[in-house]
């Protein structure tokens, strides 16, 4: 999952291939109406299709017979997901959740009340990220007040400490230092008891 968060995050790098998303994710096309409609060459376009569909994000759809050449192939958006990226003083996170699509939901016939839903869903999510812009600086500030705590150790078991902060996970902390969790559950209870 990792290695696909970041073909995703190398795919969003370009100007061209977030337009490409932003078009394909509203009606599959073709690379020359692609092209025409994002004003860049249709073999810079060709290029950036086959990176996307390289990172998993469109992939080819079928063919469409054209009046003037040969078929072109069709491309569709694919792999949706969130990415949430927390960037602070203290720590840094990027996290990955696909959007399964799975949930049944019933919506609304009428145009009114779907825009409607869609405004009360737009205020909730913003609603949402405000609290956990909170909860971000909260937790960044009780990291910042551990890392601090931390300074009087050791420098190994700083170290130690500091990357179990990071993780919370003496497992993890095992897996990265190649140190038994049996020292690092001792280091971490010194820590924890003064």
């Amino acid at each position: 999952m990792e290695d696909d968060l970041w073909d995703i995050l190398a795919a969003l790098e370009n100007n061209t291939r977030r337009e490409l998303l932003k078009m394909l994710a509203n009606y599959d096309s073709y690379a020359l109406e692609l092209s025409k409609m994002i004003g860049v060459s249709q073999q810079a376009i060709n290029k950036q299709l086959e990176l996307l569909e390289k990172f998993g994000l469109v992939s080819s759809n079928g063919l469409v017979k054209s009046n003037i050449g040969a078929s072109r192939k069709i491309y569709k958006s694919q792999g949706f997901s969130t990415i949430i990226i927390d960037y602070s003083k203290n720590f840094m996170e990027i996290k990955k959740m696909d959007i399964s699509y799975e949930n049944d939901v019933k919506l609304p016939e009428n145009v009114n009340d779907l825009l409607l839903n869609l405004q009360d869903i737009n205020n909730e999510i913003e609603e949402l990220e405000n609290k956990r812009n909170e909860l971000i600086e909260f937790k960044d500030k009780i990291i910042e007040k551990l890392k601090l705590l931390a300074d009087n150790l050791n420098d190994f078991d700083k170290k130690i400490v500091n990357i179990f902060i990071d993780t919370m996970d003496i497992e993890d902390v095992s897996k990265m230092t190649g140190i038994s969790d049996s020292v690092i559950k001792e280091i971490i209870s010194k820590f924890i008891n003064g």
